[in-house]
């Protein structure tokens, strides 16, 4: 099996920047882009394996993001970064978890490597 690529989306380049640095050094395949409508973009030209968005964002938000994403490809998972959204909608649109800033780089690394542990395990 393939590196894992995982797409991340959020408007703060020193997050996107944090968030790929932290993920690369685990092995993964990384893509970033500033917004939603980007990542909806990106998501139609490649296939991920996970989705990690700031819920936040200008243009769409995570909310808006996840629920076009699971209407269209219900099998990627995504990851929410809030620092003050609505984390019981945000799991009821459908992300697989949602992790509240400021977060620990670790326990997003775990928890990166959980949700596609489980993908794997079907």
């Amino acid at each position: 099996m393939g590196r894992k690529r995982i797409l991340i989306a959020d408007d703060d380049e020193f997050v996107r920047s944090l968030l790929a640095r932290a993920l690369e050094i685990c092995g993964y395949e990384i893509d970033i882009v500033e917004n939603g409508v980007e990542a909806i973009s990106q998501v139609e030209k490649r296939s991920y394996d996970l989705i990690i968005t700031d819920y936040m964002m200008p243009k769409m938000d995570g909310l808006e993001l996840t629920r076009r994403i699971k209407a269209e490809y219900p099998s990627i998972p995504i990851l929410i970064v809030t620092g003050n959204g609505p984390v019981y909608d945000l799991l009821k649109s459908g992300a697989a978890a949602c992790i509240t800033k400021p977060f620990n780089i670790f326990e997003l690394q775990n928890m990166v490597k959980t949700i596609l542990e489980r993908i794997d395990k079907g």
